[in-house]
């Protein structure tokens, strides 16, 4: 299903704005193949708010400890346990000292699928380059509220700015994939038979039930009970007390 943008104001904003203020763990989603310059683009973004001197330390042992931390994803994979990953990022979480960690993750590269969605639950801020003029951020608010919003930006620019955009599936194409993909018919996805030809319809209709035959006797139904010699018949009534 393709999906359209349409810008929602005209004010330039820089991405570490948005992205970096009062969020510790920040998993950046890359689509695009920006991974090579991940050190430049973080560093970039420490620096337009923390001045020149911010840059960041990347993470290759997992017993790293500085202010500002990259982890790329697909190099540490390759040489450790995912519950090691977590385990590190959760202490860094903690550490009064790191003010930043930076998470860079290629879903084409990632070995284990399930990294992802944890990673980004792990998170505080989320960016996710869609594609090479939007992208979406999510941000978890210390209150616990959570925005997600999407932004038009230029990758030509050293620095990132963005304005807000909407996103909007395409509700022609979406039409036209839903007429080439009908949805499967529930009688061919099992291995037994949950429909009816119409003659056995008509015979299930045809068919009277013991219950409904006796209703059209004139005493009507009636239930027999014939006592055993080991029953303990009582003659009084059990429920006498409940004033039922």
């Amino acid at each position: 299903m393709s999906v359209s943008f349409t810008r929602r104001s005209t004010r330039l904003e820089l991405l570490s704005t948005r992205a970096l203020p009062q969020q510790k763990v920040i998993v950046i989603t890359d689509k695009l193949g920006f991974e090579p310059n991940a050190n430049k683009v973080t560093t970039s973004w420490l620096s337009e708010q923390y001045g020149d001197k911010a840059i960041t330390a990347g993470v290759t042992h997992l017993n790293e400890s500085s202010k500002y931390l990259l982890l790329i994803l697909s190099q540490l994979e390759r040489r450790f346990e995912p519950r090691q990953i977590f385990h590190y990022i959760a202490q860094c979480k903690k550490d009064a000292t790191v003010d930043h960690v930076f998470v860079w993750i290629v879903e084409q590269k990632l070995q284990e699928p399930f990294l992802r969605p944890y990673l980004e639950h792990m998170a505080d801020s989320v960016i996710t380059f869609e594609d090479r003029q939007h992208l979406s951020l999510l941000v978890k608010k210390n209150t616990g509220a959570v925005t997600h919003k999407y932004y038009e930006f230029d990758p030509l620019k050293d620095s990132i700015t963005v304005v807000e955009a909407k996103r909007a599936a395409a509700t022609k194409a979406a039409t036209v994939s839903m007429e080439e993909n009908p949805p499967p018919n529930p009688a061919s996805l099992g291995t037994f038979k949950i429909d009816l030809k119409d003659e056995e319809v008509a015979a299930k209709n045809a068919l009277t039930l013991p219950f409904e035959f006796f209703k059209t006797l004139p005493e009507g139904g009636k239930i027999l009970y014939h006592p055993d010699a080991e029953d303990d018949l009582d003659e009084e009534d059990p429920d006498d007390d409940l004033l039922i």
